[in-house]
């Protein structure tokens, strides 16, 4: 630390640049063009100008889209089993016919005298 009249300038140096450096940067971004051109320069996101203020009704949206969203899955779901159903159907029924003799099979077994039965 300086002693004497130069610590003295030098504290008071000091003191004014503390001083002078808020009241200068007040004074600077007080100034409504000067907010606007920094606000638009360091702006990351952009806000709605209106935000949504109905957000009870945004909800019971979002909420009826969701029952509809499920009631079409059940829906697809229903589909999806009644196909499958069928398609078990059509196996069963093709596995039972693949057991038994075709007609034209029969019918040539009872004209020549061959035994019908498997």
């Amino acid at each position: 630390m300086v002693k004497g009249r130069q610590g003295l300038y030098l504290e008071a140096w000091k003191f004014s640049v503390y001083l002078a450096i808020p009241i200068v940067a007040s004074v600077y971004y007080s100034d409504p063009e000067t907010q606007r051109y920094w606000a638009d320069y360091w702006q990351y996101i952009k806000y709605p100008e209106n935000p949504n203020t109905n957000v009870k009704e945004k909800i019971q949206e979002l909420a009826k889209e969701k029952e509809q969203t499920r009631q079409q899955r059940m829906a697809y779901k229903e589909q999806l089993r009644s196909l499958q159903e069928a398609a078990n159907r059509t196996q069963t029924y093709s596995e039972e016919t693949s057991n038994d003799a075709s007609w034209w099979r029969r019918a040539g077994r009872w004209i020549g005298g061959g035994s019908t039965e498997q």
